[in-house]
């Protein structure tokens, strides 16, 4: 095999390494963008969960407050 063909294989190789290592960050990126976004709905979930206690607990103060004589 010539110089050339050698330096032509060389390149299609690398060229081949290099679209697999291109699509193996893609995939990764929208993994790391999936899970930040599961992250974040479920940070926004448990605010709405404790904005919900702390509506509660304020109504069963205020119910207590108007059952004492």
């Amino acid at each position: 095999m010539s110089n050339v063909e050698q330096e032509a294989d060389n390149s299609k190789r690398n060229s081949e390494v290099s679209d697999i290592v291109l699509k193996n960050q893609q995939m990764i990126q929208q993994m790391v963008l999936a899970t930040m976004i599961q992250q974040k709905r479920k940070v926004k979930d448990s605010a709405v969960g404790l904005t919900i206690s702390k509506d509660d607990v304020i109504i069963s103060i205020g119910r207590n407050c108007e059952k004492q004589p």
